[in-house]
């Protein structure tokens, strides 16, 4: 019988080692924001925003563990903006499902965003619109983490908070990568 060598070792507690849990939030619309976020360090990573469909963050596509997209939820009459957010959100939703695995590719309501990130505050913010949800998601992030970082002259000179760099349609983003992280990823650890 042989022994396995240093090097089968360490490929297996590589692959034993928990990964860290990338999450991509997507909040479609006319103008889509998408947010990348480490759970396990609870930062945004990078942020964006792009036209419709035309997805603008391939660069991070081979971090990404999790999808989380908006689901959007028409209510009374139809503004013609839900209208083309659902057909924004269903391309986004193909081109995700092909990307990445389906149990990979996660929707969330708007309304479930909102009641997980109020439940997580205990009650202390009401989530009812954007202004609400980042105020929200600063207090769950700690004193601090939304501040916008500086640069003079080309160079950062103030790296900012860690959810610093998320700006308007980006937040709705952020709000639902961290709702699904405070809903699913953590009962997961809790059974683990």
């Amino acid at each position: 019988m042989t022994k396995p060598s240093a090097d089968n070792k360490a490929a297996r507690f590589a692959e034993a080692a928990p990964k860290p849990r990338i999450i991509l939030g997507i909040d479609p619309g006319t103008t889509t924001g998408w947010c990348i976020y480490d759970e396990d360090k609870q930062t945004a990573i990078a942020a964006g925003q792009f036209d419709e469909h035309h997805t603008d963050f391939a660069n991070y596509t081979g971090l990404v563990t999790d999808v989380v997209i908006e689901r959007p939820k028409g209510q009374g009459p139809t503004r013609p903006q839900v209208v083309e957010c659902g057909i924004t959100f269903g391309r986004i939703i193909e081109w995700a499902s092909r990307k990445w695995h389906p149990t990979h590719v996660h929707e969330m309501l708007r309304y479930d965003i909102k009641s997980i990130l109020s439940s997580a505050t205990h009650g202390e913010i009401h989530v009812k619109n954007d202004a609400t949800a980042w105020a929200a998601l600063v207090l769950l992030h700690g004193d601090g983490s939304g501040v916008k970082p500086r640069s003079r002259k080309g160079e950062v000179v103030d790296a900012g908070g860690c959810i610093g760099i998320v700006k308007s349609h980006e937040r709705a983003a952020l709000a639902a990568a961290v709702a699904w992280s405070l809903k699913y990823a953590n009962r997961a650890r809790a059974k683990a």
